[in-house]
């Protein structure tokens, strides 16, 4: 509480820093979220808030909000999209003014005069997961794209241009690679299917040689 605030009379100063204290608290900001469910079509959630307000000395669990606007990383052009389970963490930002118009006519007037409003979160998948939950094996040297919580599958690339790209049967690169090599092995024969059955050794040995060379250099 601010000032000194007596039992019959408050003085001004008591007054107008109870009503900055209210209004203070009253203003929302970023808190953590996790995902309740998720509609992909419309790109919007209902999502339950992980930060617990104190009411009469006791944290308390706030309401879920529903038909939170996700937002994914996207451009006039292009976009990145990822499935968003139940139980994704994510990071609540609450609009500066209120936003009914712009979600739902594309229209950036206000409809109101309020502000920071939980009513105008917007969901974003960056951020949100504590400290106490660090994400696991993540790969200091090079951009990895993860397609798996423990990042067995996805795509690496290396400053220096090399690539990995990992599947559930192996490095495709590496799949490549072999593939080129035996080509262009000495052993390996072609048959024409002559009556005969005679053979002839692979032509452009050479090229598929140079080929299974820059796919190993490529190779992370």
């Amino acid at each position: 509480m601010t000032g000194y605030v007596g039992k019959t009379v408050n003085k001004r100063q008591d007054v107008v820093g109870q009503q900055a204290q209210s209004e203070r608290e009253a203003m929302w900001g970023p808190i953590p979220g996790e995902i309740v469910s998720y509609d992909a079509a419309k790109g919007t959630a209902e999502v339950k808030p992980l930060y617990k307000p104190r009411h009469n000395g006791k944290a308390i669990d706030m309401p879920n909000l529903i038909e939170v606007p996700v937002d994914l990383q996207r451009t006039a052009n292009a976009g990145l999209t990822f499935p968003i389970p139940a139980g994704t963490r994510v990071m609540l930002t609450p609009a500066m003014r209120s936003m009914e118009k712009y979600e739902d006519q594309d229209d950036g007037e206000a409809s109101d005069a309020r502000s920071f409003s939980l009513s105008d979160m917007r969901a974003t998948i960056a951020g949100g997961n504590s400290l106490s939950d660090p994400m696991k094996d993540v790969d200091p040297d090079n951009t990895h794209l993860r397609f798996d919580v423990e990042g067995k599958y996805g795509v690496r690339g290396s400053p220096d241009g090399k690539i990995k790209i990992e599947g559930s049967r192996g490095n495709i690169y590496d799949l490549l690679a072999t593939v080129v090599e035996l080509l262009s092995n000495d052993q390996l024969q072609i048959n024409h299917g002559s009556s005969t059955g005679t053979g002839h050794e692979l032509q452009f040995k050479a090229q598929y040689a140079e080929i299974a060379a820059k796919l190993r250099a490529m190779q992370l």
